[in-house]
């Protein structure tokens, strides 16, 4: 249904003396016939989208009260006859300058809006009028922080995103998708990577567990195009370095009084 508003806009008999004048001013020209044809646009789009999103329609001819006709006015406070906002000035004063079309979020007595703003040209380019339309997401916006701090499942404090985890019914499946996240990781399929990068490949792999899984180590081979020896060949050498690093971790925590006792980590005197 068109409102009142878009009624007198349309030609409809006027309303009652008095009220035409809380509308739009007594000096207000004739609405321009191209702006009077998406009169019930506004009100059909206001409709379709519910009463959290406003939407207006300016008449450049009009500054300073340029707004001809607005539904779901309560969304900014705003009627007709009332100014336009700073954006749409700046976009007047540089129409060149800018995008006929443009979405953006400000904010509004503590409300947050997502905005679109479509400028509107004659065939000279000149803007003759702005459709605009702010919708209020504010309700939307606390319950996506709710659901967010509700669904979050890394402890307070961590600096990680959490981990993924793999359902299936097959212990293969699960080697595989170890195998494809860390390929993903790495960004590189099997045939471009070095052969560096083949054992960082199984160093990952061994630092989750893969080859607890009996014969994973032949499903690994396979999809990195490698022999089953040298998959153990790279374990090897993986573990070795894994135990010398973890001899020098203990020898760098060793207890101060053993040092001293020692005469120093040599043994020799001080």
């Amino acid at each position: 249904m068109v409102s009142k508003d878009a009624s007198a806009l349309l030609g409809a008999p006027a309303p009652p003396p008095g009220t035409w004048r809380a509308m739009r001013p007594q000096s207000a020209e004739p609405l321009d016939a191209r702006l009077r044809a998406l009169v019930p646009v506004v009100h059909g789009l206001a409709e379709l989208l519910g009463p959290d999103c406003e939407v207006v329609l300016h008449d450049v001819a009009q500054l300073p009260h340029s707004i001809v006709a607005i539904a779901n006015g309560g969304v900014t406070g705003r009627k007709v006859g009332d100014p336009p906002t700073d954006r749409m000035l700046r976009t007047l004063r540089n129409p060149d300058g800018t995008q006929d079309v443009r979405l953006y979020l400000t904010s509004r007595d503590g409300k947050i809006l997502k905005s679109l703003a479509v400028t509107l040209r004659d065939q000279d380019g000149a803007p003759f009028g702005l459709l605009g339309l702010n919708v209020d997401i504010s309700e939307i916006v606390q319950a996506q922080r709710a659901l967010a701090r509700l669904t979050a499942v890394a402890r307070a404090g961590a600096d990680t995103d959490p981990e993924g985890e793999i359902f299936a019914g097959d212990i293969r499946d699960v080697v595989a998708g170890m195998i494809t996240g860390i390929l993903g990781e790495m960004g590189k399929t099997p045939s471009a990577m070095s052969r560096d990068e083949k054992m960082e490949v199984v160093k990952r792999l061994e630092e989750r567990g893969a080859f607890l899984v009996k014969r994973s180590a032949e499903q690994i081979a396979e999809t990195l195009d490698l022999s089953r020896y040298t998959i153990f060949s790279y374990l090897k050498e993986i573990r070795r370095g894994d135990e010398a690093g973890a001899r020098t971790l203990r020898a760098g925590k060793r207890p101060a009084e053993a040092v001293r006792a020692t005469g120093g980590p040599a043994g020799g005197k001080k």
